[in-house]
C-alpha cells in the first residue's frame, strides 16, 4: 500500500504572467466582480500582508482601503466613483545564495557549476553588465527595491540564484519555522519565461505551442490520486516531480505525496520536468566524447535499453521500475506495458523509443516461433537509434537531433527569431545535416522526399497487413455469417456483423475507426499468432513516424506481422 501523508498540500503558485527575472514579488489584481452594492478584489502574491489602495484618478494620492490582510482577496462596499485601485504588498527582502547556502548546501554546491550561477559574467564578457535591458534577467531583483543595483553596491546578487525562482527568501530566513514564510517552489513555466523568450532565445514561447505543454488537461484527473499516479507520471508534470523527487531522494514511493488536483490538471510537461535547475550533469554518453545530459537534463539523450513502463495507480511501482539512464523521451515515449498477450486494446500511442531502439518486447520475454522456426520481434538499433556511434553512421543525440534542432540566425529580429528546438517538429535540416547534404540549396526538399519514400512504404505495408488480417477473418474462422452460430455468438454476441472487426482487440484501434473487436469470448478463440500480427501492427502505427525512426525494424515488424497471419490456424467452430 501507497502511503498518503496527513499534511496537506498547498497549490502550487502559478505566476500570471511571465516576467523577466523569474519570479516578480508583486502582487497582481486578478479580478474586480461586483454583487449588489459590494465588489470583491481578488489579487495573486508571494507573502502578505497586502493592503489594498484606491485612487481618485489618475496623478491622485493613494488612499488605503480597509486594513491589511494575508489573505488574496477583500470586499469593500461600492460608495460613489470608485477611481482606480492597486494591491500593494512590503517590499522584498532579498539575501542572495550566500544566505541560502548555510541550509541548502547541497543544492547550493550544484548549484554554482550550473550556467545561471555565471549569468552576469556573460554580460560581462561581451560588455552589457550595465545595460538595463539585460539586467533583470541576469541577477537578482534588478529594479526591486532591495534588489540588485551594481557589482559594487549588491555583489551578493549577480547571477541567476535562487530568489529568481523561488522569490524573496529574507522572510523565510528570519521566521524559518513559519511555513507562511517559506518561498514558493513551482514547475509553472512562466517561472522560466520570462527570461527564455523573445526571438533572441524564444525557448517558452515555442513550448507554448507544442503538445508538451498540453498533454495535461482541465479535468484529466478531477477523478483523483489513483488517476494521477495512473497517468500523471507522463501527462502532469505536478505528479512527475512528486514521484521523481522522491526517488532522488532515495525514497521507496510509499510516501510520495501528489499534488493538487488542480496543479495536475494544469501543469503539462514544463520546463523542469526534463531540466533539473538546480544542477549540472558531467556525465558523457558511453564510448563517446558527447555529453550525456547537456543542458541540465534530468535524464540522458541517447540510451539503447528496453524500456516498457506499466502504469499503475500505485507510485510505489514508479520506484520499482524508473531507471534514470533511460534516454529522456523514452522515459515517456515507450509502449507502455503493452504486450501482445493483451485483449483489451491496441498499445498505447507511445512507442516511440521501442522502434527507435529496434526492441518491442522485453528482451528477457522474447521468444517466437513461426513455422516452427524461432523469430525475434526485437533487432539491434538502426542509426537514427544508435546512441553508441557517431553521425553519420549512429546518432547518439537520438530524439533530440531531429526534435530539438536548433536554427540559431545571424541577425534575429521578431520576423525572424532564433529556434531553440521546443516546438518538438522534425526538423529536415537534420537529415540534410548527418546525411552530407545541408549545404545544398533544395536540402531541405531532397528531405523531404526522402521522409515521404520510406513512410509511403510503410503505409502500403500496413495497408497489406490489415488485408491480410482481414482475409484471415473473412476465411478461417466458419460460422461468422451463421446467427446462432458458436462462432457468431463468440465474435458478434448482440452486436450488429457490420460494427465488429474479428481480428482486433475488444476496444478497437485507430485503423477501425468507429468499430469495435469480439468481447472476451471471441478474444479467447483468436490463435496467438493473430494477437502477435495485431500487436506489431499496432506498434508501427503508433509510432506514427511511419518507418522514419527506425525504417529497417519497421518494416521487419510488418513483414512479420504478414508472415505470423500466413501461418494463422482456423478457429474451431467450438
Amino acid at each position: 500500500m501507497w502511503l498518503l501523508l496527513p499534511w496537506v498540500v498547498a497549490q502550487m503558485y502559478d505566476p500570471p504572467a511571465a516576467k523577466p527575472g523569474g519570479v516578480d514579488p508583486r502582487p497582481y489584481l486578478l479580478s474586480i466582480a461586483r454583487t449588489q452594492d459590494m465588489a470583491t478584489v481578488k489579487w495573486t502574491g508571494l507573502q502578505g500582508p497586502y493592503q489594498l489602495q484606491q485612487q481618485a484618478a489618475v496623478g491622485e494620492p493613494w488612499q488605503n482601503v480597509g486594513t491589511p490582510t494575508t489573505g488574496d482577496s477583500t470586499q469593500i462596499p461600492l460608495t460613489g466613483e470608485m477611481g482606480i485601485l492597486r494591491v500593494e504588498a512590503g517590499n522584498p527582502n532579498y539575501l542572495g545564495a550566500r544566505d541560502c547556502r548555510f541550509c541548502h548546501r547541497s543544492i547550493h554546491t550544484n548549484w554554482l557549476a550550473t550556467s545561471h550561477a555565471g549569468a552576469l559574467e556573460t554580460l560581462k564578457k561581451i560588455g552589457q553588465h550595465r545595460n538595463a535591458r539585460c539586467l533583470p534577467c541576469h541577477t537578482v531583483g534588478y529594479g526591486q527595491p532591495n534588489g540588485y543595483v551594481n557589482e559594487v553596491i549588491t555583489p551578493h546578487l549577480g547571477g541567476v540564484q535562487c530568489e529568481n525562482c523561488h522569490g524573496p527568501a529574507g522572510s523565510h530566513a528570519e521566521n524559518f519555522q513559519d511555513p507562511s514564510m517559506r518561498p514558493p517552489v513551482t514547475i509553472s513555466a512562466a517561472v522560466c519565461g520570462g527570461c527564455h523568450n523573445d526571438f533572441h532565445h524564444p525557448t517558452y514561447d515555442e513550448w507554448l505551442d507544442a503538445g508538451h505543454a498540453r498533454v495535461s488537461v482541465p479535468g484529466m484527473f478531477n477523478a483523483g490520486v489513483e488517476r494521477m499516479f495512473q497517468c500523471g507520471v507522463c501527462h502532469a508534470g505536478a505528479v512527475r516531480m512528486a514521484v521523481v523527487n522522491d526517488y532522488d531522494r532515495g525514497g521507496d514511493g510509499t510516501k510520495v505525496v501528489p499534488p493538487t488536483v488542480a496543479d495536475a490538471n494544469k501543469f503539462g510537461q514544463t520546463c523542469a520536468t526534463c531540466h533539473d535547475p538546480h544542477r549540472k550533469f558531467d556525465d558523457k554518453l558511453p564510448g563517446l566524447d558527447q555529453p550525456a545530459r547537456p543542458a541540465q537534463l534530468r535524464n540522458p539523450i541517447g540510451s539503447a535499453k528496453f524500456m516498457s513502463f506499466v502504469t499503475s495507480t500505485n507510485p510505489a511501482n514508479f520506484a520499482l521500475q524508473y531507471d534514470p539512464d533511460i534516454q529522456l523521451c523514452g522515459q515517456c515515449h515507450n509502449e507502455r506495458g503493452a504486450t501482445w498477450t493483451g485483449t483489451g486494446r491496441p498499445p498505447h500511442h507511445s512507442p516511440q523509443y521501442n522502434l527507435l531502439i529496434g526492441q518491442a518486447v522485453d528482451p528477457r520475454a522474447d521468444t517466437n516461433t513461426l513455422d516452427g522456426r524461432l523469430i525475434s520481434f526485437n533487432l539491434r538499433p538502426h542509426g537514427h537509434g544508435d546512441p553508441t556511434t557517431p553521425q553519420p553512421w549512429g546518432n547518439p543525440a537520438q530524439c533530440t537531433t531531429c526534435h530539438n534542432r536548433a536554427d540559431h540566425v545571424t541577425n534575429p529580429s521578431p520576423a525572424n527569431p532564433v529556434y531553440t528546438g521546443h516546438k518538438f517538429e522534425v526538423q529536415l535540416k537534420a537529415c540534410a545535416e548527418c546525411h552530407g547534404f545541408l549545404e545544398d540549396p533544395q536540402a531541405e526538399e531532397i528531405a523531404e522526399g526522402g521522409v515521404h519514400f520510406i513512410q509511403a512504404g510503410i503505409k502500403d505495408a500496413i495497408a497489406r497487413t490489415v488485408r491480410a488480417l482481414n482475409t484471415w477473418a473473412n476465411t478461417r474462422i466458419p460460422g461468422l455469417d451463421t446467427p446462432g452460430h458458436t462462432n457468431y455468438v463468440a465474435f458478434y454476441g448482440t452486436n450488429a456483423p457490420t460494427r465488429v472487426v474479428p481480428w482486433e482487440t475488444t476496444v478497437a484501434g485507430q485503423l477501425n475507426p468507429g468499430k469495435i473487436g469480439p468481447p472476451a469470448a471471441g478474444q479467447n478463440r483468436i490463435p496467438a499468432e493473430i494477437k502477435k500480427a495485431r500487436f506489431l501492427l499496432y506498434l508501427v502505427e503508433h509510432d506514427a513516424s511511419y518507418g522514419v525512426h527506425n525504417p529497417p525494424y519497421a518494416r521487419y515488424l510488418l513483414k512479420t506481422a504478414q508472415d505470423l497471419v500466413k501461418a494463422a490456424p482456423s478457429v474451431p467452430a467450438e
